[in-house]
């Protein structure tokens, strides 16, 4: 860890925010709606997190004994469609228009492997789960897909515009863990970071309703049922941290 900094515009929002002054780590905002968890204890805190858990053999869970908490999600490489997925449930109580941040800790134990079907992750914001990714209504999210392993992708979607696709020019290796973070302080400028270096930005503000905008945290590692569905591919997450103004 290095040196904790402070600024009151590291969101533009006029917010104190504390930060990891190497790697732009959030260690603490000062917004008034804060959700953080370390991935710590006994089980994961099922008080806010939903599943949806499908097919796959080993059950979302802590890690035992890792140090600093670790949740993993894998999909193993059973012929089948599968799919581990961490959110609220469809509840949709944080708004893109409310100066929303996420940002999460996340290393890929095994980077996404493919049989004649994709595997696929997403790591980011999004309106209500779909087996089918691309059929969500709302995201802001990184990607990888496992035609390209260790090439990461940002998308956004606002309902009606799709902005997929795009480069962040960063190359992932296995068991190498990098801070994500998407700023929807700016919803003309959606900003996405890895490790606090800008790799993209998306505007998202035309035609975002105020429902469009509301969305949830969310994690998904998935594949489909084509041919030989026998891809595997495991993320470990190290925490989450989500923060928005009250209004």
């Amino acid at each position: 860890m290095g040196v904790v900094r402070c600024k009151y515009s590291k969101f533009a929002n006029g917010k104190q925010v504390f930060y990891d002054g190497s790697n732009g780590e959030t260690i603490h905002p000062m917004y008034p709606v804060v959700i953080s968890d370390d991935c710590l204890g006994e089980a994961y805190n099922t008080t806010f997190w939903g599943t949806t858990e499908t097919n796959h053999n080993a059950a979302i869970g802590l890690l035992d004994d890792e140090v600093n908490g670790i949740l993993q999600m894998t999909l193993d490489s059973d012929n089948n469609a599968e799919i581990a997925a961490l959110h609220f449930t469809d509840n949709l109580c944080l708004s893109m228009l409310q100066g929303l941040v996420f940002e999460a800790r996340v290393a890929f134990h095994v980077l996404p492997t493919t049989g004649t079907a994709t595997v696929q992750a997403v790591i980011g914001l999004a309106s209500a789960h779909n087996a089918d990714l691309d059929t969500i209504a709302t995201n802001a999210w990184f990607r990888v897909e496992s035609a390209a392993q260790t090439a990461l992708l940002w998308e956004t979607d606002n309902g009606d515009v799709d902005d997929d696709d795009n480069a962040a020019g960063i190359t992932l290796v296995a068991d190498e863990y990098h801070i994500y973070r998407i700023d929807c302080t700016n919803i003309a400028a959606v900003k996405f970071y890895v490790d606090d270096v800008l790799v993209g930005t998306s505007d998202m503000s035309a035609t975002l309703s105020a429902s469009e905008a509301k969305v949830q945290p969310y994690i998904n590692i998935s594949k489909a049922t084509a041919g030989t569905s026998t891809g595997i591919g495991t993320i470990y997450i190290d925490y989450v941290k989500v923060f928005q103004n009250r209004s």
